[in-house]
């Protein structure tokens, strides 16, 4: 049987990412969703996630700050309250002109793939 999870932001492990941003899966596989994860992006001023690709798509809302995403080479400055879907396949990068707060979404799969069964 799979439960609701009703947890704090803080209760869930934040790892670090090449850039300098940090994230935190908040629902992944592992609390029994079959669809999707969610997961918190910080990245402070001046820093960045990392610049990759990968097949899966992303579903990103911008809760804090200001920055510019570059995608397969194009930049598109955004703020608070943006929200942003990248395609599987597209190279990506988030820098931080102010400090950041995002929530991305990604399928089940990527979260097998990163964290593992």
């Amino acid at each position: 049987m799979v439960y609701p999870v009703v947890k704090g932001a803080s209760e869930v492990e934040q790892q670090d990412l090449e850039g300098g941003g940090k994230i935190r899966w908040l629902i992944t596989h592992r609390d029994g969703a079959k669809n999707f994860s969610m997961r918190l992006i910080t990245v402070k001023k001046g820093k960045a996630t990392p610049d990759h690709s990968h097949e899966y798509e992303h579903e990103i809302f911008v809760l804090e700050g200001r920055g510019e995403a570059v995608l397969d080479g194009r930049t598109y400055p955004f703020k608070r309250d943006d929200f942003l879907f990248i395609p599987g396949g597209v190279k990506h990068i988030m820098e931080a002109s102010e400090d950041l707060k995002l929530i991305c979404i990604v399928p089940i799969s990527a979260a097998i793939q990163i964290l593992g069964p």
